[in-house]
């Protein structure tokens, strides 16, 4: 899977209404599964890199628009997630500056968690077995070196 496949499958996620629960995620669910094995980790693979590729210290320090007070490692975690649903001129535009992280913390977050988990979700469905797979990165806030040095 080469990175427009990556972003194109991220499209399948439903905005209108915005992802705001799991049934928003079922498109994308559905498509991986009939992929196979093989996309599925690495659509895994390549959604592990680009949400380490944001898992930095400039970014974590961007107060919740919704809120106005830091934001959490998981909500961190949860709002790079929905820079991703955004799509590649989001991610690529947060990355350029980081004060257009600002506008992904008020809204969309905590729904984003469900981005985490539809490589699983998909895999289990379409295989039966559990799943075990471990991507090359960690998108875990703080584990970029790179990001927090």
């Amino acid at each position: 899977m080469n990175d427009h496949e990556f972003w194109a499958l991220v499209s399948l996620v439903r905005r209108d209404p915005p992802a705001t629960d799991q049934a928003a995620f079922a498109p994308l669910e559905a498509e991986l599964g009939r992929r196979g094995e093989a996309e599925i980790k690495q659509f895994e693979d390549i959604l592990a890199q680009r949400l380490y590729d944001l898992d930095r210290s400039e970014l974590a320090a961007v107060p919740s628009a919704a809120t106005g007070l830091p934001l959490s490692s998981d909500s961190f975690l949860y709002y790079r997630g929905a820079v991703v649903l955004a799509g590649e001129q989001a991610y690529r535009s947060v990355l350029e500056d980081p004060e257009k992280f600002r506008s992904y913390t008020g809204v969309g977050g905590p729904e984003a968690e469900f981005l985490l988990y539809v490589a699983q979700h998909a895999y289990e469905s379409s295989t039966g077995k559990e799943w075990e797979h471990v991507s090359p990165v960690d998108y875990e806030t703080g584990s970029n070196p790179a990001g927090w040095s």
